[in-house]
């Protein structure tokens, strides 16, 4: 098998990057973009969804003192990208050979008709049918159709849950969140993870109450945990669902490789050394200050 280099990290930001030979037999060589902070007291190795390489370090660390950490962390690295790209083409969806697509953790059916003026997209007869220009694009059109289906599902969600628990919800708003699947502010606005769509409805539910939890308590707190194990008792079974499921909660084009990565499960450490970013399933973490919210490359909960 002919050696090969990771995705390039991109430099648009202006951040500093550097080329790093691994002498791995497959992973030859990686590109990692480097980012410095004040409060930054270890390495740490970041994978992000496009399988691209950070490395957050001391301000003062000598960039070519990075080399020999990086190759110690070859095989790790190659494993790494190896499981994103196997886990990108589980969620590849060929639309025009009417591959199924997921919907409320079930696999849907669907067809594709070319012709007419403007995309359309509908659920009838058990299966999902789209029609789109002869030039259109079917991905968007079903990712948009997911988006806008959400938006109804998780408005209807709330409504019924808020009542439920006697709770007075704000704005609620549907997105496409990198490293969460829901937020609430200090306002009691609510937004969730359009992807959840695909995930089974109680799932879904148990990050809608989760995100209620918050309007009384915006902490994860003893406080906090208390509330929700009374409220959804299955969170934590649905935690578990997400942590194992999660990343396949995402509708990829054929043959996109690491570029269709969207979520990656729990990071593995090594050392100093976390991959991620990631949405991850809920588990009862250490208190936090409230207000302190994930940076990119760090694993938020929800």
């Amino acid at each position: 098998m002919a050696a090969r280099s990771a995705r390039p990290a991109s430099p648009a930001d202006g951040a500093e990057l550097r080329r790093i030979e691994l002498g791995h037999p497959v992973l030859a060589a990686i590109d990692v973009r480097i980012r410095r902070g004040r409060r930054t007291r270890h390495v740490r190795l970041h994978v992000d969804e496009h399988g691209s390489v950070t490395a957050s370090m001391p301000q003062r660390f000598p960039a070519e003192r990075l080399d020999p950490i990086v190759r110690e962390r070859a095989e790790w690295l190659h494993g790494v990208l190896t499981r994103m790209e196997l886990k990108a083409r589980d969620t590849e969806v060929d639309l025009e050979r009417g591959d199924p697509v997921r919907l409320f953790g079930s696999w849907v059916p669907t067809s594709l008709e070319r012709g007419g003026g403007r995309a359309t997209v509908r659920f009838a007869e058990g299966r999902l049918q789209l029609r789109v220009p002869a030039d259109g694009d079917a991905h968007d059109a079903l990712v948009a159709w997911y988006r806008r289906e959400a938006r109804t599902v998780f408005e209807a969600r709330v409504a019924e849950w808020s009542a439920a628990l006697g709770l007075r919800p704000g704005k609620v708003s549907v997105r496409e969140q990198r490293t969460r699947w829901g937020s609430c502010t200090h306002r009691g606005d609510l937004s969730f993870n359009w992807r959840l769509l695909l995930a089974p409805a109680w799932v879904l539910d148990s990050i809608v109450v989760h995100e209620l939890c918050h309007i009384e308590e915006l902490n994860h707190s003893d406080r906090f945990w208390a509330l929700l194990d009374q409220r959804y008792p299955r969170h934590l079974e649905a935690s578990e669902w997400l942590r194992e499921h999660g990343a396949a909660l995402r509708i990829s084009r054929p043959s996109q490789g690491l570029a269709a990565v969207a979520f990656q499960p729990t990071p593995d450490v090594v050392d100093d050394v976390a991959e991620g970013p990631a949405p991850v399933a809920l588990r009862r973490p250490r208190r936090r200050r409230r207000g302190v919210h994930p940076t990119d490359g760090q694993v938020a909960l929800f």
